[in-house]
């Protein structure tokens, strides 16, 4: 017989998962465990251990990877996915992840991903979301970065019942930057949750957050982001920015941006907007002969498409204004 899973998460802090109780959406699904299979591309050279719920991939010092590593997670009907990544990427080295989470059916994917990158190592990691909208997907990435690491993230979520996408970065070396964006478009009963934490441990470091939510129908957007600075990072630059777009009444987001500064010399900001479509463009592409309807398209592509404009790779940048599009129409 298949192993009947636990329908929750044990030991969740409740200040942490105040917007969004996962234990009482997980109680109504009846899952039994299934073993993960990521589907990789250009992985496979680097990939050191998989075990049992645990791949580690390794990317050599100084190594440039040219293509992007393409990761791959397929949901199914009323299964469990408990899966951990170890990621290593070692000093000096340069590497793209392309992550593509999709599925059909009610399924629980429950993923824990730990990057850690070495000193002078750059790492863009871009996560695509194509999940049924009966699902829940939690996920986990805990970023360590040591000394002049850069991390670029862009994470874009059009689906799932239920969504938590959790950063945690831990800027450990003096000198590295790390620069977080992402866009969620929901509708429907859809809930999407955006939670990052960033620790300024090591002095200048540069941090930015740059989220934004669309929500249509009775959706509910969550979007939790702290600067945390400690007591001996100084000249710290952290950045936090969270602007939603309300397309109908009944939707409902929550914002709740932190700044924890123990340091006295740091330049830290943050700001969030929350509202419907401006009247005064709308107004001005109506003078110009365009239809409310294409009016509010073009506005909304704008909205969307700074977040867009964050990866620098054009054919992955690409691939993510193609899905974005989609849901638009």
């Amino acid at each position: 017989m298949p192993k009947l899973l636990p329908k929750s998460l044990p030991d969740l802090d409740k200040e942490h998962w105040k917007y969004s109780n996962v234990n009482a959406v997980l109680a109504k699904f009846e899952l039994v465990d299934q073993k993960p299979v990521w589907e990789m591309t250009g992985a496979f050279e680097f990939m050191t251990v998989d075990q049992e719920d645990t791949i580690h991939l390794i990317i050599p010092k100084n190594r440039k990877v040219d293509k992007p590593i393409d990761l791959k997670l397929i949901g199914e009907d009323g299964k469990n996915l408990h899966t951990n990544v170890v990621i290593d990427v070692e000093e000096g080295a340069n590497v793209k992840f392309v992550e593509r989470q999709v599925g059909a059916g009610a399924y629980w994917k429950n993923i824990s991903i730990a990057l850690n990158i070495g000193a002078n190592a750059q790492v863009g990691y871009y996560r695509l979301c194509e999940e049924d909208p009966f699902c829940v997907v939690t996920e986990f990435m805990t970023v360590n970065m040591e000394r002049d690491a850069r991390f670029n993230a862009l994470v874009v979520n059009g689906c799932s019942g239920f969504g938590r996408n959790e950063f945690k970065v831990n800027m450990n070396g003096a000198g590295s930057e790390a620069d977080l964006a992402g866009l969620a478009l929901l509708r429907g009963k859809q809930h999407g949750d955006t939670t990052v934490c960033i620790d300024h441990i090591a002095p200048y470091c540069k941090s930015s957050q740059f989220f934004k939510t669309i929500l249509e129908d009775n959706s509910h957007g969550v979007y939790q982001g702290k600067i945390h600075v400690y007591k001996d990072a100084q000249k710290t630059d952290g950045y936090q920015l969270s602007n939603n777009l309300l397309l109908s009444p009944l939707a409902e987001m929550d914002v709740k941006p932190e700044l924890e500064i123990y340091a006295d010399d740091v330049k830290c900001s943050h700001g969030t907007t929350t509202g419907e479509l401006d009247e005064t463009p709308m107004f001005y592409l109506r003078s110009r002969g365009l239809n409310e309807e294409d009016a509010r398209h073009m506005l909304i592509e704008a909205f969307v498409g700074e977040v867009l404009d964050k990866v620098p790779d054009e054919q992955i940048r690409a691939l993510f204004d193609d899905r974005v599009k989609l849901w638009l129409k």
